[in-house]
């Protein structure tokens, strides 16, 4: 029979978890997989496993259930006092859920270290073995470990700096969801007015209450002398590595050629954890591939994350570009194969830009794709002239129509609304009946006729319906934004027939 712990208040009782991962663990690659049979590891017997593991330290307010956590690794455990310290301070340089000291916490036996009573006793945080038969925290790390499993899904960055910052969506989802009470709000409105939160120390005076001149004793580190002594040999051989390793690995023409190559099957593979395998494998092999950051970007759903990917595929197509052959090259760059990958991602890159707000930074790199190469392959120019509608600037808009006068629609339903919006209401009529002629689907889903799918056309013809569905896309909202436009285009339709 469990028992029922009764508390009256928040930070009047918190609870310290430290548990091990018995799905997650890391693969030779550095990324964390997942095996679905429990594997018999924990805290006190980890540092035998050949895997590392991954590791969750919790500490949740017994009130509320709103908690902070942090995720380690069996070869790279945080000492529990740098956690204590970390979950009870409020300015930490990210968004936190609890802070302040509480008057006891729970410490199970499991990970009850020499020291830390008579630290926390020395701060005047009682602490307190949880009574037998009280499962302490059991939910929050299952509901934890189900989230991280959810949100991996989504991203691409499973390394141990990729698994932190997922952290963050577990506490929107655990903590801030619309659809749940809001525990940490709980929290907030239900602290004593006086002496709650009991604000910690810095770190340099709250650390001494747990050691005596040495901050990391390893009293306070979960680990057996065994894995003390292997893991000391392996920061010393990391730091050597370190050290001898220049600021960037040396460029290898041979090796992006095969990490290339690697890309072309991945883009192939249909299997998504098989794709992303192989386009991490060939950052391994070259990390100038800039194409294997940007299939990364492709596959990833955080916004955040793929900008991050695409900014690192420029930088590497850049690298392995050369300076000098920009300045030889530019003009004519889409002729050369070398080029594309780098293109590539600065096309990602700059959509990332304009749907995160940097609208100016995305227009000034489209408008560098065009004079790195003037004859558009990728068709920057039918998303330039979007972008500079929708920020007002008509007068470059009107200049980049004039250099590209072509009768496909994306051109032509633009100039009809540029014309709209220069009040030029008889060349606006003349525009939009040659657009229209260009691609008759286009009203359909400007006018909400038919919705825009959520999946777009991977490709389109001249005329067709997917090509409708790909400027719609684009310039929905610059027509919608753009007053009197969409009433104009219903009644230039409702009015008859429109012909050349």
């Amino acid at each position: 029979m469990q028992h029922r712990i009764v508390t009256e208040y928040s930070n009047e009782l918190h609870q310290l978890l430290v548990s091990v991962s018995k799905h997650f663990y890391f693969g030779s690659d550095g990324n964390v997989r997942y095996q679905e049979k429990p594997m018999d590891v924990n805290i006190k017997n980890c540092y035998k496993s050949r895997k590392e593991h991954l590791v969750y330290y919790i500490l949740r307010d017994h009130f509320s259930g709103t908690f902070t956590f942090q995720i380690a690794t069996t070869k790279r455990l945080v000492p529990l006092a740098d956690f204590l310290h970390y979950a009870w301070s409020e300015d930490v340089g990210e968004e936190k859920f609890i802070w302040g000291m509480p008057d006891s916490i729970f410490i199970p036996q499991m990970i009850t270290m020499d020291g830390l009573f008579s630290g926390l006793n020395n701060i005047h945080v009682n602490p307190l073995h949880p009574p037998s038969g009280f499962a302490s925290g059991i939910r929050i790390i299952r509901d934890i470990e189900d989230s991280l499993s959810f949100f991996m899904n989504r991203t691409v960055d499973h390394r141990l700096e990729g698994m932190s910052k997922l952290r963050f969506e577990v506490y929107d989802y655990l903590i801030n969801s619309s659809y749940r009470d809001n525990i940490f709000v709980k929290w907030q409105t239900n602290l004593p007015s006086k002496g709650h939160p009991r604000i910690v120390t810095p770190y340099p005076d709250f650390i001494r209450f747990f050691s005596k001149g040495d901050a990391r004793n390893s009293s306070l580190v979960l680990v057996g002398k065994e894995q003390k002594d292997k893991g000391v040999q392996q920061e010393k051989q990391k730091l050597k590595k370190k050290k001898a390793a220049p600021d960037y690995p040396s460029f290898s023409e041979e090796k992006l050629s095969q990490a290339q190559e690697l890309i072309y099957d991945a883009w192939e593979e249909l299997n998504r954890q098989k794709c992303l395998a192989l386009a991490r494998k060939a950052l391994r092999v070259s990390p100038y591939c800039a194409d294997a950051y940007s299939l990364l970007a492709e596959k990833s759903e955080s916004m955040e994350e793929r900008q991050d990917l695409y900014q690192q595929g420029v930088k590497a197509g850049r690298i392995a570009l050369g300076d000098l052959f920009f300045k030889k090259h530019a003009g004519h760059f889409w002729g050369y194969l070398e080029t594309r990958p780098y293109m590539r991602a600065l096309a990602g890159l700059s959509e990332c830009l304009w749907k995160n707000g940097q609208r100016q930074k995305a227009i000034g790199n489209y408008q560098k794709m065009l004079q790195l190469n003037p004859n558009d392959n990728q068709g920057i120019r039918y998303i330039l002239v979007n972008c500079l509608l929708a920020e007002a600037m008509d007068g470059e808009a009107e200049k980049l129509l004039s250099e590209f006068q072509e009768s496909s629609c994306f051109m032509l339903y633009s100039q009809a609304l540029l014309s709209f919006r220069n009040l030029d209401r008889g060349k606006s009529t003349k525009y939009l009946k040659q657009a229209i002629a260009s691609n008759r689907y286009v009203p359909d889903y400007l006018l909400g006729l038919k919705p825009i799918p959520w999946f777009l056309p991977a490709g389109y013809s001249w005329g067709s319906e997917e090509e409708a569905v790909l400027y719609a896309a684009d310039a929905y909202d610059v027509w919608k934004n753009t007053s009197g436009a969409l009433d104009w285009l219903a009644d230039e339709i409702k009015n008859g027939p429109m012909e050349n």
